[in-house]
């Protein structure tokens, strides 16, 4: 006996050993008691729609909630380092120069 979801967005009917049809709604548990149709979905090599639920509360489960072993995710984007300015050296004019004439 387990509890199964259907976590997509269609119900989803299927067969019992008993010759009935069990329809899962989307987001709902649904109790079955067959083995075959559990043995089914816990056989599928990739995780389907419908999944068991495990019960709540496992036995031997380890060390709870570990603390400090994470650093926190930055919430925003880090403030940008200034520069240092360099210093602007005066510029020398454009331009033709003028000749200097002898008078």
């Amino acid at each position: 006996m387990g509890k199964i979801i259907n976590h997509g967005a269609k119900p989803l009917i299927r067969r019992i050993g008993t010759g009935q049809n069990v329809t899962f709604y989307p987001g709902q548990e649904v109790e079955v008691r067959d083995e075959k149709l559990i043995a089914e979905i816990k056989a599928r090599k990739r995780v389907g729609i419908l999944q068991i639920k495990d019960p709540v509360g496992k036995k031997d489960v380890g060390g709870g909630l570990k603390t400090g072993s994470r650093k926190p995710k930055s919430r925003g984007k880090a403030a940008r380092k200034p520069k240092a300015k360099k210093e602007v050296k005066p510029k020398k004019p454009k331009g033709l120069k003028k000749p200097k004439r002898a008078d």
